[in-house]
């Protein structure tokens, strides 16, 4: 038995192989430049609608910023759709220790928002195009202080760039596909119910499988529980 050795697959699946893929099995095939473009927007209206059900362990990275004294808040790269842990590093010692995460109401519910002194805790605030934390105690200047957090990212832009990947792993390629069939199905006026309901039923079934085996992943990421030692 030959095999071609490689296991490269999602690499050298382009965006327009998943729009095709994704039109044969709504049916159909894309006649015109507008159905391209309009597989794409919904490919992209897709992976938004994924980051809203949970982490994409894929999507997470660690992050650093160094805190400024006196200044309470802190404005994340406008990628971050939201922070997961976060950790205070102090220069005096180097060691990481876990801050407390709040929710914004809580943290609104301090009557001295200005004390200073090493933050133990923070909240985020999530504006249409942002995200901020705000930390509590206000940094002092006792040491440097920096803020070591692994965050969420947006899921890169699916454009009419030739030969583009997706930004996503491979064992999420069928949900990819699934998923872009059935939005697909119900732009299209002569698709039969059935075969919506059809494709509905196997995207999301794909999707629970990788999410999933995804999923099973998160307890095998090592988070750092340290506090200072004296």
């Amino acid at each position: 038995m030959a095999t071609s050795t490689t296991n490269a697959f999602n690499l050298d699946f382009y965006v327009d192989e998943i729009i095709e893929e994704a039109y044969e099995l709504a049916g159909g095939q894309p006649q015109t430049g507008y159905d391209s473009r309009s597989a794409r927007r919904s490919l992209n209206l897709l992976l938004t609608d994924w980051q809203n059900r949970g982490v994409l362990l894929w999507a997470t990275d660690l992050q650093t910023n160094t805190l400024t004294f006196g200044e309470a808040s802190l404005t994340l790269d406008p990628s971050t759709v939201d922070i997961l842990d976060g950790y205070l590093r102090g220069s005096s010692s180097g060691n990481d220790l876990q801050l407390t995460r709040v929710s914004y109401n809580e943290y609104e519910a301090i009557v001295d928002k200005t004390t200073t002194g090493r933050p133990v805790q923070f909240a985020t605030l999530r504006g249409l195009n942002t995200v901020s934390v705000h930390f509590w105690p206000v940094p002092d200047n006792t040491e440097t202080y920096t803020f070591r957090y692994y965050r969420v990212r947006r899921l890169y832009d699916i454009t009419k760039s030739a030969l583009q990947n997706a930004d996503v792993p491979f064992r999420f390629l069928p949900c990819l596909i699934n998923g872009l069939a059935y939005y697909l199905s119900m732009k299209r006026p002569n698709t039969p119910g059935d075969r919506i309901m059809m494709l509905k039923a196997n995207y999301e079934e794909t999707f629970t499988t990788a999410f999933e085996a995804d999923s099973q992943r998160a307890d095998m990421r090592i988070v750092p529980r340290l506090g200072y030692i004296t």
